[in-house]
């Protein structure tokens, strides 16, 4: 068995005047919100970028379905996936969006891409 000296540092090492806190091991009171994507999933995917009635782009990046206004620079989201979007597809009129996950239990979700 290896010697682990770091594991009696960390034990040992409390800051002079510390007092445990009840809040200590709570969740933060916070939030984060998404402003942007970077980045779009091509590597294992096809067919997966679509122009919207109205002229924007529909494509999905990790487990994110994102509309990108190129014009304002702007996207919105959909975020009701748990796991990476492994296809998408746009009915004939540009307005509903079909995507679907991968995972242990993947499912597909309906979506409009103008109220999202």
């Amino acid at each position: 068995m290896a010697v682990k000296p770091w594991i009696g540092v960390i034990k040992n090492s409390v800051p002079t005047g510390y007092k445990p806190s009840r809040r200590d091991g709570a969740a933060p009171d916070a939030s984060i919100d998404l402003e942007y994507v970077y980045g779009y999933r091509c590597h294992d995917v096809r067919n997966n970028l679509r122009y919207a009635a109205d002229g924007k782009l529909v494509y999905h990046s990790a487990g994110v379905g994102i509309v990108l206004d190129t014009y304002k620079n702007t996207q919105q989201f959909y975020m009701s996936h748990n796991d990476d979007i492994h296809c998408l597809a746009l009915d004939p009129t540009g307005t509903i969006v079909a995507t679907g996950q991968i995972g242990p239990k993947p499912f597909l979700c309906v979506w409009n891409c103008k109220t999202m």
